[in-house]
């Protein structure tokens, strides 16, 4: 009978071999992964396997290593499907792949900042290296965007702890994007509202050229009407007594935040930062200034939460459908006014619903309230690309 010799090595030797810790070794031989291999004590020995054979057994290894990632989400697999791709991003392949090259120089200009902080204790290169690449980091993040999965679950999906994923999206993606896409001005003062401490937004990096709704209307002269409306997002109920009291909105009868828009049939051209769901649409109208950043000749198109708008600012182009008041109903002539200039008003209903087929700004928000402004106007820049074509107005 020929004799068979197996040679076996440590955990240390796997570990070195196939690019994962000591510890993930002993954790996949405790969970069967690797057929014949020995304990003694309290250590492992483990028959020598070459990768490929490694990969036949390893298929339903449930941690973080190289070979774990045939069996995740990847950008390569989900190409295979477009519309797949599209419904979990909200972009086409090839708008996916326009907007991964334009991201990249930003995205490692971020890294390199972040790793050359003076405050930083770990010296460079420590720690473990990204089991993602960029393509799929982009990929998690328009997914967490477009379908507001859960962090364990996209950790799950690509083979994350959920804390890497809140890092990935919340401290990197996030404040590169609005530097790459079409993200529309943000340049309201809000000075005349009483905010709580927590509700305003973190700081945006200026990438685009255009940081006022005043320079983008004039270098787009086509945009000869504008539209203004306020959207709420439903927030989980406040701990805090003054937030709950600030936050909650008789309209909708439950805590929410708004935010105002100015948008043309088509796209976002203004977006303010989020305020209390009690501030009135009008109040909001006034503390954002925008009325007095639109160029003459340009129609204003609002709905019947304005009232006494055109008092206000008699100098700008404002059509406003009539509000019957008590004891002076509309006559026929007025309700037929008013259905064609709700017909006229209706795309910024439609942009507005287009923004929220991204599931973040139609659900129950679940995040901070400080990472709310970053993540709309991701989403607002994102709608723009997909309509202008371009990652520039």
């Amino acid at each position: 009978m020929q004799r068979l010799e197996v040679q076996f090595e440590t955990t240390t030797e796997a570990a070195e071999r196939l690019g994962v810790s000591r510890v993930t070794i002993c954790r996949w031989c405790r969970q069967g992964c690797f057929p014949g291999a020995l304990k003694f004590g309290r250590g492992w020995y483990l028959p020598r396997t070459g990768p490929a054979d490694f990969q036949k057994t390893s298929c339903v290894i449930e941690g973080i290593g190289t070979n774990y990632r045939s069996t995740m989400l990847t950008v390569k697999k989900l190409r295979r499907k477009p519309k797949h791709f599209h419904n979990f991003t909200g972009l086409t392949p090839e708008q996916f792949d326009r907007l991964l090259v334009a991201s990249k120089p930003l995205y490692e200009q971020a890294e390199e900042k972040r790793l050359s902080n003076p405050k930083r204790l770990r010296a460079r290169g420590a720690g473990r290296n990204f089991n993602l690449e960029l393509p799929e980091r982009l990929l998690m993040s328009l997914m967490y965007l477009r379908l507001y999965l859960t962090q364990p679950l996209l950790g799950y999906l690509f083979g994350l702890d959920p804390s890497n994923v809140s890092r990935e999206i919340n401290g990197r993606m996030l404040g590169v994007l609005p530097g790459v896409l079409p993200v529309p001005a943000r340049d309201e003062p809000l000075s005349a509202l009483a905010l709580p401490a927590t509700s305003g937004g973190g700081k945006r990096k200026r990438g685009k050229k255009i940081g006022t709704l005043e320079e983008l209307l004039e270098k787009h002269p086509e945009f000869e009407e504008v539209f203004i409306d306020a959207t709420e997002q439903e927030l989980p109920k406040p701990k805090d007594k003054d937030r709950r009291k600030g936050f909650y909105s008789g309209k909708r009868k439950r805590h929410t935040a708004k935010m105002q828009l100015v948008s043309t049939k088509k796209l976002v051209l203004h977006l303010c930062r989020h305020v209390p769901g009690k501030v009135s649409d009008l109040v909001l109208l006034r503390a954002t200034g925008v009325m007095h950043r639109i160029p003459e000749g340009t129609v204003v198109r609002v709905d019947k939460g304005y009232e006494g708008l055109e008092e206000e600012y008699p100098e700008v182009g404002i059509e406003k459908p009539k509000k019957a008041r008590r004891g002076h109903p509309l006559t026929v002539l007025e309700k037929l006014l008013n259905k064609a200039m709700s017909i006229l008003r209706i795309p910024v209903e439609h942009v507005i619903g287009h923004l929220k087929k991204y599931r973040l700004l139609a659900e129950v928000y679940r995040g901070k309230p400080e990472r709310y402004d970053e993540s709309a106007l991701v989403i607002a820049g994102l709608h723009n690309y997909r309509h202008l074509g371009k990652l520039s107005w």
